[in-house]
């Protein structure tokens, strides 16, 4: 019976020394993790809300480019090329007067929608390429955080990852938000010149001017 209980406290002894040996994370570890991944997600959020208004403020450029240029432009050559003023002149009541000008309304707006559509199609495509790239950069970085803090062994360790993560975590925003090239693709999207089949295309030469 006694050696029973002595080959238990044996294995007891080898247990709690097999647990304490992977327990090795110290507190100082268990902090940087903390500190980082909160410093990480401020970053993320910041360089959302930088794309967020960035988006928003190229959506409201498009709208203003359609209704100041593009839309008029648009109008009077189809009013022209549709003659509807002369239906208009010609028809014999105000009733029918009115047909004509919902007859005109219901032809151009389909092709206005489209045109909306295909300028906004760019600007939320670029938008979503975009932030891909920050939720893919800044999950790196809380991936990476992750697998070093739980391995390290001392506080110089911690202090070294910790330089080494913050140096990294400092990207430049130009790089994460390639602003310039955003903005060459904008100035093509609203050129009143800019073809209907012109348009899909800008938003692939963005995708390979990010990847240069």
């Amino acid at each position: 019976m006694g050696s029973i209980k002595s080959k238990v406290k044996i294995w007891l002894v080898i247990l709690l020394l097999f647990l304490s040996s992977c327990i090795s994370i110290p507190r100082q570890s268990v902090e940087l993790s903390a500190e980082l991944a909160q410093m990480t997600m401020r970053s993320r959020t910041s360089h959302l809300e930088l794309l967020n208004a960035y988006t928003m403020l190229r959506r409201d450029q498009a709208e203003r480019f359609l209704e100041e240029e593009w839309i008029p432009s648009f109008t009077a050559t189809f009013v022209q090329e549709s003659n509807i003023l002369n239906y208009i002149e010609n028809a014999p009541t105000p009733e029918a007067k009115g047909a004509e000008i919902l007859e005109f309304a219901q032809a151009a707006l389909p092709i206005i929608n489209e045109k909306r559509n295909s300028l906004f199609d760019v600007i939320n495509g670029m938008d979503l390429i975009v932030r891909n790239r920050i939720e893919s950069h800044y999950q790196e970085m809380l991936n990476v955080n992750h697998a070093l803090t739980a391995h390290l062994e001392s506080a110089a360790k911690v202090v070294e990852i910790r330089q080494k993560l913050q140096n990294k975590m400092n990207v430049n925003v130009e790089d994460l938000i390639p602003f310039d090239k955003m903005n060459e693709i904008m100035e093509k999207l609203l050129k009143s010149g800019t073809q209907a089949e012109q348009i899909p295309l800008l938003l692939e030469e963005f995708k390979n001017k990010i990847k240069k």
